[in-house]
């Protein structure tokens, strides 16, 4: 009596049913992208106005937009109320000691968030550096300001060119 050879087989089950997964999960990304993005979406010519949405951040903290260029630091200031335009050659000064105008708002503003958190339940005002592709340099130069200001909490936001976002004011109810 013969028994029949044995050879080894191989499936591709396993790999198969994992590429149609795949493919499937991809095509349903595809689709759901086209529909969700307007077609318009890609056009860089318009500028938009971004309103930032804080997830994870506690309710009582609002941000300080302070805008990075190559050749300026645009930022408001919550105690004049007012907006101010610092050139890069007046931010090395203050990076060197003089003038310390940017320096002494931080200041300030660290001195408020302090006495903020002595009385629970009013705004935090965080400092947020949005920075554009152009504006690297600046922003580096400004965290160097902000650092000389022990536990003052701070972030950056990459910007895109074409981007403008509204600053707040200290009576803003944003």
């Amino acid at each position: 009596m013969r028994y029949p050879a044995h050879s080894p087989r191989v499936t591709l089950f396993p790999f198969l049913s994992v590429l149609l997964s795949t493919m499937g999960v991809l095509a349903f990304l595809s689709i759901s992208f086209l529909l969700v993005f307007p077609k318009d979406a890609d056009s860089t010519s318009t500028s938009k106005s971004i309103k930032f949405e804080w997830f994870g951040a506690p309710e009582y903290v609002k941000p300080i937009f302070i805008r990075c260029y190559s050749d300026r630091v645009v930022y408001y200031n919550l105690f004049e109320n007012q907006d101010y335009t610092l050139t890069l050659e007046n931010l090395l000064n203050q990076v060197q000691g003089e003038n310390l105008e940017l320096l002494s708002y931080l200041i300030q503003l660290f001195q408020l968030n302090t006495n903020i958190k002595k009385q629970f339940g009013k705004n935090e005002y965080y400092p947020l550096l949005l920075v554009y592709p152009d504006g690297v340099l600046t922003s580096e130069l400004l965290m160097v300001v902000i650092e000389k200001i022990g536990n003052l909490n701070f972030g950056l936001e990459p910007m895109l060119p074409n981007w403008k976002v509204p600053y707040q004011s200290l009576n803003s109810e944003e």
